[in-house]
């Protein structure tokens, strides 16, 4: 690009306080899922029957024991006909059962931080923009031919694009196939 074209190119425009809020909201959609991560990646809490829930001697995450719940860690089924070995293995069940509600639970909780991840990500920036009237960003760079088009900083009016440069800002054209540019709104 020359120096005469460069010169008469017209700078981006500067964000405005919807462009801030929206990088703000991606922001938090970013901190939740690695809040997501964390809460699926974590050990399970030790059961109150005591163990862990885990093959070995400390628990495994929560996404480990989801996918492989047969890796909790509760021992074999005690075999006989006993009132002690049907305790055991009422115990063994209970074990089993705390482990996989940990496991559940957190499992669940990170699909709801996923979900208001997706909130801020994809419903709140438009959320965003319309309570601070700005309107969805328009781009009308080189190779859209000249004409009139939406103005991206007034919602309502028009603005002529010559095909490098905005022009003036009116209201509707009347005939918005002409090429020429707007005169100005009466009254001003």
């Amino acid at each position: 690009m020359s120096f005469s074209e460069h010169a008469h190119t017209q700078p981006p425009p500067r964000p405005g306080p919807g462009h801030v809020l929206h990088v703000i909201c991606l922001a938090l959609a970013g901190l939740v899922v690695i809040g997501a991560i964390v809460v699926v990646v974590l050990p399970l809490p030790k059961p109150a029957a005591g163990g862990t829930c885990g093959p070995g001697k400390g628990s495994e995450s929560a996404v480990e024991a989801f996918f492989n719940p047969v890796s909790i860690g509760a021992g074999s089924k005690v075999s006989g006909s006993s009132i002690d070995a049907e305790l055991e293995n009422l115990d063994r069940l209970a074990f089993i059962g705390e482990c996989q509600d940990s496991t559940n639970g957190r499992m669940v909780d990170a699909l709801a931080l996923l979900i208001v991840a997706g909130f801020f990500a994809v419903v709140a920036p438009p959320l965003v923009r319309r309570a601070w009237h700005e309107p969805a960003p328009v781009s009308v760079r080189g190779g859209a031919p000249p004409g009139w088009y939406p103005d991206p900083e007034h919602p309502g009016a028009w603005r002529w694009w010559d095909g490098q440069l905005w022009g003036q800002r009116a209201g509707p054209p009347s005939d918005p196939s002409s090429h020429s540019p707007p005169s100005p709104p009466v009254g001003s």
